[in-house]
């Protein structure tokens, strides 16, 4: 049997550590993704920061994939055939599937036109790299006020700060700060930023861009060197362009038990995946890491002929929002709390979680 895991996402991650203890002798396992090295977003804003080093917020999956016995492909899938199942990678390589599963992430687009403006952090594997021609320019600007870009805007700020760089930074949102949180835990963010330098335009959107300036709808001129657009995922075009189950943004569409709608043999999870059932669950890390339990086992149970199991959301989870100089904003249900506290626990979690991947 041929199992090919496309991309390297938190539960592919966890498919390889079960891989490792549960392999079956007549699976054979490939894993593709266009890069050897996956990057945890959870840690970008303390690698923005210079809290961590880039080797403490990646994990080599070529080295996991060989611990477990998987065949590593550095290469990207550009197509995907249902009827012989087949899939084409850029290479011009052909792999044949029994089942294949996708954990490919999501990505961030502005609109074409300010393309050229624009420093592009998704797929993770650009963010390193491209952070560090952005952090020091003159005049940063920030598209997004969800957790994202605010964690981002203050930790550059944080840097800024520290390497004795004007601040500089502004951030553009199209509604009030955090618009999925509570009333309260927007209104302590926006204290927040306020306080520690950080510009913010709210309820307003970029409406023109050219190399030296962001034109809002209502008028504001911003001057910016470079402009970072964190408003939200969108899909890669690689399950639409196949013609597989999509749901109208281009996400693959699952059943609860993480399976495409009518092809049982393919999988999904993570960002690239909407469940038919839960069509406006946030494409975040907290669901990603929890149907990364499920996944291997419902691969493993569909093969063998068993019933899968079902992934439901838990109502309520703990969110930790890095605010920068070792501080972060901690909400669960409606409490928030602002301290260097949160941020320690916030760091223990990270760098727990990434411990198991070394």
């Amino acid at each position: 049997m041929n199992i090919v895991l496309v991309g390297g996402g938190h539960a592919h991650l966890k498919c390889l550590l079960d891989i490792k203890m549960h392999k079956s002798p007549n699976q054979n396992v490939v894993l593709i993704s266009p890069d050897r090295y996956q990057y945890y977003s959870g840690m970008f804003s303390g690698y923005s920061e210079g809290l961590y080093p880039m080797d403490e917020i990646r994990i080599d999956i070529k080295n996991m994939a060989e611990k477990a016995g998987v065949t590593f492909i550095e290469d990207k899938v550009t197509e995907v055939s249902v009827s012989d199942k087949t899939l084409h990678t850029k290479a011009g390589t052909k792999i044949s599937y029994s089942v294949a599963s996708f954990d490919t992430g999501s990505l961030i687009k502005g609109p074409p036109s300010f393309k050229e403006y624009l420093v592009p952090i998704k797929p993770n594997y650009l963010f390193a790299d491209n952070l560090k021609e952005y952090r020091d320019v003159k005049y940063p600007v920030v598209v997004g006020g969800g957790a994202s870009g605010i964690e981002i805007a203050l930790a550059i700020t944080a840097w800024r700060k520290k390497n004795g760089f004007p601040t500089n930074v502004s951030l553009i949102t199209s509604s009030k700060l955090l618009p999925s949180s509570s009333s309260k835990a927007s209104t302590l963010i926006r204290e927040i930023a306020l306080r520690k330098e950080l510009s913010i335009i709210e309820d307003d959107n970029v409406a023109e861009m050219d190399g030296s300036y962001v034109i809002t709808q209502k008028g504001r001129s911003l001057p910016h060197s470079r402009v970072l657009w964190l408003t939200g995922p969108s899909s890669s075009g690689i399950f639409k362009n196949n013609s597989l189950p999509c749901d109208q943004n281009g996400f693959l569409l699952t059943e609860k038990t993480l399976q495409a709608k009518g092809l049982p043999f393919i999988f999904g999870a993570g960002d690239c995946i909407t469940i038919e059932a839960f069509p406006d669950l946030p494409k975040n890390g907290v669901y990603a890491v929890r149907q990364a339990e499920l996944l291997w086992k419902n691969i493993t149970s569909y093969l063998n002929g068993e019933e899968c199991s079902t992934f439901t959301p838990q109502r309520h989870f703990l969110s930790l929002l890095s605010t920068g100089d070792k501080e972060a904003l901690l909400q669960y249900g409606c409490f928030s709390a602002h301290n260097k506290l949160a941020w320690k626990l916030k760091n223990r979690i990270d760098t727990d979680y990434m411990k198991k991947f070394k």
